[in-house]
């Protein structure tokens, strides 16, 4: 059994974690007030779920999904063991849906300055292209809208992702490189905020426009 690790128990974990569990992954979740804070939410989760302290549930998973507001990023990722560590970067620099939400970062792609607090993981871009509701609502897909965009510049750590995303039931693209397939994923991106998982016709014409 694999084992997908989360990093803060907010809204991205609790409609995440619960679709994980049922596809038949172990759920280590975390937070930075202590595991036995996150009785409750394991607790209505069904399936192999537990709650962790940071430290240990990284050390657990498999994988480690990043599910934490983005002006906690560099105080709940430090001192973790990421080296080697495959992560999933489902952050976008901004605090909820309004344009004034956003927090400017200048120029710099939101996952560069993830990989900076998490050194020597493998890091995957994914599960940030949409809002929340637009994952809840569409995992598992109904008919052919069901393509999930993950980047990343390792290839096995997107591979990771990729077994992922199928075991939830959707077909994944692997845009390439997070420093340019990023790009088209981060807030702003080319194939971000549609509202709707694309059917594979519909990704790909999508991604010949951007290019």
């Amino acid at each position: 059994m694999k084992t997908l690790g989360f990093l803060g128990a907010g809204r991205l974990t609790q409609m995440l974690a619960p679709k994980v569990a049922k596809a038949g992954w172990k759920v280590v979740l975390s937070n930075s007030r202590g595991p036995e804070t996150l009785r409750d939410l394991v607790q209505s989760i069904e399936g192999d779920v537990s709650a962790a302290s940071p430290a240990d549930m990284a050390a657990q998973a498999d994988i480690v999904v990043l599910a934490i507001r983005w002006p906690q990023i560099a105080e709940a990722t430090s001192g973790l063991p990421w080296s080697g560590k495959v992560v999933i970067d489902a952050t976008n620099n901004r605090l909820g849906p309004k344009p004034e939400d956003v927090i400017d970062i200048g120029n710099v792609l939101s996952s560069e300055v993830v990989a900076g607090c998490v050194p020597g993981a493998r890091l995957v871009k994914a599960f940030n292209h949409e809002p929340i509701p637009v994952f809840a609502q569409t995992l598992p897909p109904q008919g052919d809208a069901k393509v999930l965009f993950l980047a990343g510049s390792d290839v096995e750590a997107n591979a990771r992702v990729a077994e992922l995303m199928r075991n939830l039931g959707a077909e994944p693209i692997d845009l390439g490189p997070i420093d340019k397939g990023g790009k088209l994923i981060a807030m702003g991106g080319a194939l971000a905020n549609k509202f709707k998982l694309f059917s594979p016709d519909e990704a790909k014409a999508a991604i010949e426009a951007a290019s």
